[in-house]
């Protein structure tokens, strides 16, 4: 949740990242355990000057000398914490993440992770190959190369030179977490920190949240990588690492599969039923134009392994797009802080400005995508006739 502490607020990057490095250090040690941020903060927009927004990411490294870990072992430890993003775009989410192109992610990596990612042509996309939606590879990219800033632990210290070179001993563990967006950008980035060989002591992923990174290849390399571990504490529902944890009834995570017979428990067709039927036409109309762009990519999301917790059903179905909206950041947020018992610090400086509900609302991923289209319904309804006429039709394959 630290990571995350920003979320309410905007600014322009370099207040942004102040308040943040005044206020982390306290929020961090506060926890106990003797943790201390040893590298960052650092806020980044790729639009710095525009006071209009929040931070498109955050993301810092905390470090303790002695954690218990729930294997009964001590050990040092070193947490990477990633935050969620600023999606207000025209296109939301999906022009965020770029899902409709995808980056070859062997051959990134393996070229070098401090290399920009490229997309493949559509047309040399192969069934044998491990995808990763442009977008994500774009967003690890910056994760890896943005030096911690002047006033951040670490200063000039990229984030892959610092995990590179830490002294410690083989028994260290360094655990990579964030929700939302951060629940597809932590796993992404622990994979290609581990095979690209940068990352020489165990990691261990604790994902919250997130959508589908890349295809199933992709998947089945993240889970040969980082093995699901048995829950040591089942009765708390969340005791588990290497997997991503999720509400069922979070739209979020059911994007960006697009076939049922591949994840019937998380797909994008799952969206508009979520909640009860009847359905909500316009919901049906913004989840045709997220497949149809989704399948652009030419290849099929699959979610990475998942630890499935029951959510609970509305008393009433959603009668409308606002009602529904607020059932989604219902499951998206409280659930997950309930479940945990963890609330979004709060951070007060007087020079951010707080955020509005349709700002908070833009900036989620999925339900950015619906309230966009809410404020557009023109463009939507255009956008899918668009596609309808050229031929890019949902495809109905279970």
């Amino acid at each position: 949740m630290a990571s995350n502490a920003l979320y309410p607020s905007k600014q322009d990057q370099d207040t942004l990242l102040n308040c943040l490095q005044a206020k982390l250090p306290g929020i961090v040690s506060a926890i106990g355990g003797q943790w201390k941020v040893v590298w960052g903060p650092v806020i980044w927009k790729a639009r710095p000057d525009d006071a209009k927004t929040g931070p498109d990411n955050a993301w810092f490294i905390a470090h303790s000398p002695s954690v218990t870990f729930d294997d009964s072992t001590t050990r040092e430890a070193y947490v990477v914490a990633v935050s969620g993003t600023n999606a207000n775009s025209i296109y939301g989410w999906y022009e965020n993440l770029a899902v409709g192109r995808v980056v070859d992610f062997t051959a990134w990596v393996g070229n070098g992770i401090t290399q920009l990612p490229v997309p493949v042509n559509r047309g040399d996309i192969v069934p044998t190959g491990t995808y990763v939606a442009y977008g994500t590879a774009g967003a690890v990219h910056t994760l890896l190369t943005e030096p911690s800033p002047p006033g951040s632990a670490s200063v000039g210290l990229k984030l892959h030179e610092y995990l590179t070179n830490i002294l410690a001993p083989e028994s260290t563990r360094v655990v990579f977490t964030g929700h939302s967006l951060g629940g597809t950008l932590s796993p992404t980035l622990a994979l290609a920190l581990t095979i690209s060989g940068a990352l020489k002591v165990e990691g261990l992923v604790y994902a919250t949240g997130g959508a589908s990174p890349g295809n199933r290849r992709f998947a089945n390399l993240f889970t040969q990588t980082f093995p699901t571990s048995t829950s040591t504490c089942p009765e708390t529902g969340y005791a588990v690492w290497n997997k991503n944890i999720i509400n069922s009834r979070d739209i979020i995570p059911q994007a960006w599969c697009t076939k049922r017979i591949l994840s019937p428990a998380q797909n994008v067709k799952n969206i508009p039923s979520i909640y009860g039927v009847p359905t909500i036409p316009f919901i049906e109309l913004v989840a045709f134009w997220l497949k149809a762009n989704v399948n652009k990519s030419h290849i099929v999301y699959a979610p990475l392994p998942s630890h499935i917790l029951s959510g609970v059903k509305p008393e009433e179905t959603p009668g409308n797009v606002t009602e529904f909206l607020s059932v989604a950041l219902e499951n998206h947020n409280t659930f997950y802080s309930d479940l945990f018992g963890v609330k979004l610090p709060d951070i007060d400086c007087e020079e951010l400005t707080k955020k509005t509900k349709e700002e908070i609302l833009l900036e989620y991923p999925v339900i950015g995508d619906i309230e966009w289209g809410k404020e557009h319904p023109t463009e939507v309804e255009a956008a899918v006739a668009a596609l309808q006429a050229s031929g890019v039709l949902d495809d109905n394959e279970e």
